[in-house]
């Protein structure tokens, strides 16, 4: 394995609360450089096998769901540096620190979430990624000669230059020696920038997170799937050999299995101490399997359990038997939902991964090339199916959601049952850190079209009448959703606001404006998503918007705790920024991000963790996805939507007292309704997919609405007397 597994539960107590979200960090080991060793894995437990039983007993005791949710962090977050004993060893790692938060969050604030017992495992994983600024001196170097003879050369023959300026006062001398001084100048100039942009650890980032961070996920996955279908192979035989060992025995039925476990996979890979009993070989082992809990097991107990296993009959392991156990969660059990949320650069790792997870040869995802018969499942390996997708701030191309060729996720996102993305207009790491090292990589010729998908705003301005929403918050296309009409297409209601171009035009006059533009011209509008000639299927009607740009909310700010203050920008700031507003909130970024325990400051890229609202929505829809949200929100609301609030409108009031007692559809309506007065009084602007609404609300069959929605053939009345309603979880 390229990974190493640690619990978050190491050094952090959940006090009298049972551990309801088992929680692990799994690391790549790859260096940060080359020539470094690498991470060595550790050698106590826990391992992948843990996070395999922890999803395999999920399985046996949950028959509805089991999900697990991945998070990745994004760039520039290396682990803290610090000298010991004259020698660098690594510090505190923020990234391990801030997940083991959340792990506590679920396991002791989430009711919604640990409520659920037996169907979550929560994971965060960690790419080798690096801080800003890289170190100085292996910048130096790894400096090419020829670059360190031009930069040199450069600043030499510059200064000569400038001395021979002021000897000799011939003007066409001088005006040579002004040219070969700006010639040298440009030069140094361009190994400057050059050594500047290996200091801001981007484009290093970025190749351990396509060539390190992916492959290395990909694999953990791979052999959790390869364990989970091993761990029902082996279910009988622990069985077995637990019922003859704990007779007589006094020891704890659940410690009991897990000695039967990790004896079995520590002797597994020696074939010799299974063909043929050998006590003082396995004696040798024991240090090995005594680890934690198992210290304080005797060792006739692992010794009586090897006798057992020894003589027990034991899995051949053929293909047939994969075939057998990899069955159980499909006649049987429902596949594991596999679950990601990916913050900036890790929502590039994620995306990559997934690219790697599809099978390219599935006959649902190859379709015809002149019709949209591609509708691939999402079923990955033999027990997962990918179930949420939360991008937050993702630094991806922006024509991510547009359907075109040059769209090369566009057949990886479809196989997510729900995707949701979270960005803000103010992201100046996207805006700034990223198009700027982006521009001369990606292949866009407009300044728009270079910006990432974390930069995506909902374009609905409070200063123009807007046809399809009485609210410029909220869920600006609910009213339209609710009517039962033929829903507008989601690129009318997104785009990327530039300090050259008004781009919030939308709803009714924005298609208003594109058809005068249709009608004038056959050109497409470079600048913008939603294009002249459309898209052929509605890849961006797949997800789920949240501009918060202007979000307000109580945040979890270091000393600004219960306090209501601007989560992603500056103080009496809003959309659409102006250049003056970037430069206050350039500085409020720098503050933040020089020390964030200073309390001040705003942390423009991942505020969203630091938000008492969005926290709640990144983490409710990863594990209960957006129908469990709305049933959530009715059973386990939030303190806004408590009836005892003054503030709620009385007729939202009156709905959500009597909601638990009414329908699934009926109560739905009424959260969906909740939670766009939540985003509204929070200032968020959500443009909700249609095939939500239709799933989740009304309970329609996901396959057949999703057909609908990529041919753009969705109509309430129509799919309702086609499709009968279903579970949500059916899916």
């Amino acid at each position: 394995m390229d990974v190493w597994v640690d619990e978050f539960k190491r050094g952090q107590s959940l006090g009298s609360q049972p551990e309801m979200v088992p929680g692990y960090f799994v690391r790549s080991t790859a260096p940060i450089n080359v020539e470094q060793d690498e991470c060595k894995p550790d050698e106590i437990m826990p391992t992948v096998s843990e996070v395999v039983e922890s999803l395999y007993q999920n399985s046996k005791l949950n028959k509805s769901y089991t999900g697990l949710v991945i998070q990745i962090h994004g760039y520039n977050t290396g682990i803290e540096r610090v000298i010991k004993g004259g020698k660098e060893v690594e510090g505190r790692d923020y990234v391990f620190e801030g997940w083991q938060k959340t792990w506590s969050y679920l396991n002791q604030q989430e009711s919604a979430i640990f409520g659920k017992p037996n169907s979550f495992v929560y994971l965060g994983y960690r790419w080798p990624s690096e801080s800003v600024p890289s170190d100085f001196k292996d910048a130096d170097k790894a400096l090419p000669i020829a670059l360190k003879f031009l930069f040199w050369g450069g600043l030499v023959i510059a200064a000569v230059g400038l001395l021979l300026l002021v000897i000799f006062s011939s003007p066409l001398v001088d005006a040579f020696l002004a040219i070969v001084m700006l010639i040298s100048v440009a030069l140094t100039m361009i190994v400057a920038t050059l050594y500047l942009l290996r200091i801001i650890v981007y484009f290093r980032d970025s190749y351990r997170a396509n060539n390190f961070g992916v492959p290395d996920l990909v694999e953990f996955i791979r052999q959790v799937d390869l364990g989970l279908v091993k761990r029902r192979m082996n279910d009988s035989l622990f069985e077995t050999v637990a019922k003859e060992v704990g007779e007589g025995l006094d020891l704890a039925p659940g410690l009991l299995a897990v000695a039967v476990r990790k004896t079995w996979e520590t002797i597994e890979i020696e074939a010799a101490l299974l063909s043929d009993r050998n006590d003082d070989a396995f004696r040798l082992l024991l240090p090995k399997i005594k680890q934690r809990d198992l210290a304080s097991v005797d060792d006739a107990v692992f010794l009586k359990i090897y006798a057992s296993l020894v003589i027990a009959e034991k899995p051949t392991y053929t293909p047939a038997d994969f075939r057998k156990a990899a069955a159980y969660w499909h006649d049987e059990k429902p596949r594991i939902r596999l679950s990601f949320v990916g913050h900036s650069m890790g929502g590039f790792v994620t995306t990559q991964v997934i690219r790697i997870l599809s099978d390219a040869f599935d006959p649902a995802a190859i379709g015809d090339t002149k019709s949209l018969e591609k509708l691939p499942s999402p079923n990955v390996g033999r027990v997962f199916a990918l179930g949420r997708l939360i991008l937050i701030s993702p630094d991806i191309p922006l024509m991510t959601i547009v359907s075109s060729r040059t769209n090369f996720l566009r057949s990886s996102l479809r196989r997510f049952e729900e995707a949701y993305l979270f960005s803000n207009e103010g992201d100046l790491a996207l805006r700034l850190a990223s198009t700027t090292a982006n521009y001369f990589s990606f292949p866009a010729s407009t300044y728009a079209q270079g910006f990432r998908m974390g930069n995506v705003t909902v374009n609905l301005d409070a200063n123009k009448q807007n046809a399809t929403s009485k609210s410029t918050y909220g869920i600006v296309n609910l009213p339209e959703l609710m009517s039962g009409a033929k829903p507008s297409p989601l690129l009318n209601f997104i785009g990327v606001q530039t300090l050259s171009r008004d781009t919030r035009s939308l709803g009714q006059e924005g298609q208003k404006k594109r058809e005068a533009m249709r009608k004038r011209s056959a050109k497409v509008d470079e600048e913008s998503l939603a294009k002249v000639n459309q898209d052929p299927e509605s890849i961006a009607d797949l997800f789920t918007y949240l501009d918060c740009t202007e979000y307000r909310d109580i945040t979890y700010y270091a000393k600004r705790d219960n306090q209501e203050v601007n989560v992603l920008i500056s103080e009496g700031q809003r959309s659409p920024l102006n250049f003056v507003n970037y430069v206050k909130l350039l500085k409020a970024y720098v503050d933040f991000s020089s020390d964030p325990g200073k309390g001040v400051g705003v942390d423009v890229h991942g505020g969203y963790f630091y938000g008492r609202l969005s926290n709640l929505l990144i983490h409710r829809l990863a594990f209960l996805g957006f129908q469990g949200l709305l049933d959530s929100l009715i059973f386990q609301p939030p303190i806004e939507l408590s009836v005892n609030n003054s503030e709620l409108p009385v007729e939202l009031k009156a709905n959500l007292q009597q909601a638990t007692q009414l329908p699934d559809e009926q109560r739905r309506k009424i959260a969906l309704q909740a939670l766009s007065w939540l985003c509204e009084r929070r200032k968020i602007q959500v443009a909700a997919s249609p095939e939500r609404y239709y799933v989740d609300v009304l309970g329609f069959k996901r396959g057949e609405t999703r057909a609908r929605i990529l041919t753009k053939d969705v109509n309430v009345k129509s799919v309702s007397t086609e499709t009968t309603v279903t579970p949500a979880d059916g899916k």
